[in-house]
């Protein structure tokens, strides 16, 4: 039996997620020496306003649910396993303890200022529903012969594949989804074409912050969402996260992957329960909760049953 906690991307943020936090010793704790460490009052980020900033957003997200995770380790509820969806893999990674949380703030300011200069507006991602893998590249191919350039972002399980382009493209590409018969197709709530070559020369740029960065090898397993596996050396973690923003997502590949690992209890930590609802339908047999929906004493119920 193991215990996994996944991080959320972007998409899953919400008004007052930070405000949140001062329910909890730690969460004040972090709070304040986010805000320290940034120079700003973080507790400012949180409102609707604030998340249209794709800086802010990251780091909101980063703050909340890396918080969430130390809230359970002071519970006593500790992972086996770390696993984040986009910029959900730096607060997993801070989890794990590659790098500290000073550091790693420092790097998703960094990140979210790079993406929101490169695409300030007019590109998105947007999620295909109910249609295998290979027909979403079919009509990708289909769409950029009418000169709608889309790209595959993540492939969130067998049937969910999220894309990224202009927001033209992805309406246009959107359409021929539905077309199809797709059950769902519709932009998300992500201002960037996150995941795809559109990043690359961001991510690269990105890659002069990791510099001065100290990293350390991780003291809970680290598994990518991009390349599917556990990672353990540095050297691999520092270059998974750098190029994080511009590599597609294997979200499926990686939850089957552990699942084989053994996995027997999956925990979202907040905010959101996309990934748990992904979890549910890639390891249908481990138990897959997320902290928006559960309670810290049935956590502890479940980690001593499943965990």
């Amino acid at each position: 039996m193991a215990t996994l906690f996944t991080f959320p991307g972007q998409g899953t943020q919400k008004a007052g997620m930070l405000h949140d936090l001062m329910a909890f010793d730690i969460g004040r704790q972090l709070i304040e020496q986010a805000s320290h460490h940034l120079q700003q009052d973080v507790l400012t980020l949180d409102t609707p306003h604030a998340l249209e900033n794709n800086r802010n957003t990251q780091v909101a997200l980063t703050i909340c649910s890396y918080a969430y995770a130390e809230i359970l380790r002071a519970q006593e509820i500790e992972p086996d396993y770390v696993l984040g969806l986009s910029i959900g893999a730096f607060p997993a990674a801070i989890s794990a303890r590659c790098i500290d949380f000073e550091h790693g703030l420092s790097l998703v300011a960094r990140r979210g200022e790079l993406m929101a200069q490169a695409y300030p507006e007019g590109y998105a991602m947007a999620a295909i529903i109910g249609l295998p893998v290979a027909t979403v590249s079919v009509l990708i191919d289909e769409a950029a012969q009418a000169n709608y350039l889309t790209y595959i972002a993540n492939i969130n399980t067998e049937t969910q594949v999220v894309v990224s382009g202009s927001n033209d493209a992805l309406d246009y590409l959107c359409k021929l989804a539905l077309q199809k018969q797709a059950t769902s197709a519709h932009r998300l709530n992500v201002n960037v074409p996150s995941h795809c070559e559109l990043l690359a020369t961001q991510a690269e740029q990105f890659s002069h912050a990791f510099e001065p960065i100290p990293f350390a090898r991780p003291k809970t397993t680290y598994v990518s969402a991009n390349a599917a596996r556990v990672l353990y050396p540095t050297e691999r973690i520092r270059d998974d996260l750098v190029h994080n923003m511009a590599r597609q997502v294997h979200w499926w590949e990686s939850v089957a992957m552990l699942k084989e690992r053994g996995v027997t209890l999956a925990i979202e930590m907040k905010p959101g329960s996309v990934l748990t609802g992904l979890c549910k339908v890639s390891m249908p047999d481990t138990i897959s909760v997320s902290l928006e929906s559960e309670n810290l004493s049935n956590l502890k119920m479940l980690v001593r049953k499943y965990g």
